[in-house]
């Protein structure tokens, strides 16, 4: 069974922090695997790249926790 890929605009939960400190995984249960900045490609996530407002990314995870986590947009 494979995990669901939503792609979302970054909420405000993850936006201007490392994203491994944004403690995703943690508190919604998803995995943010690519980011696409404003105006750039999409590149693998990693845990030192900070999301800005208007960046789409790629989240993975549990069906229910990516999907409430992209309501968040």
């Amino acid at each position: 069974m494979t995990s669901p890929l939503v792609k979302t605009i970054a909420p405000s939960a993850v936006r201007g922090i490392p994203l491994g400190e944004s403690r995703l995984r943690s508190r919604y249960g998803g995995t943010v695997v690519g980011i696409k900045p404003m105006g750039n490609d999409f590149t693998y996530a990693t845990a030192d790249m900070i999301v800005e407002k208007g960046d789409v990314i790629i989240v993975t995870g549990k069906t229910a926790a990516v999907e409430a986590f992209a309501e968040l947009s």
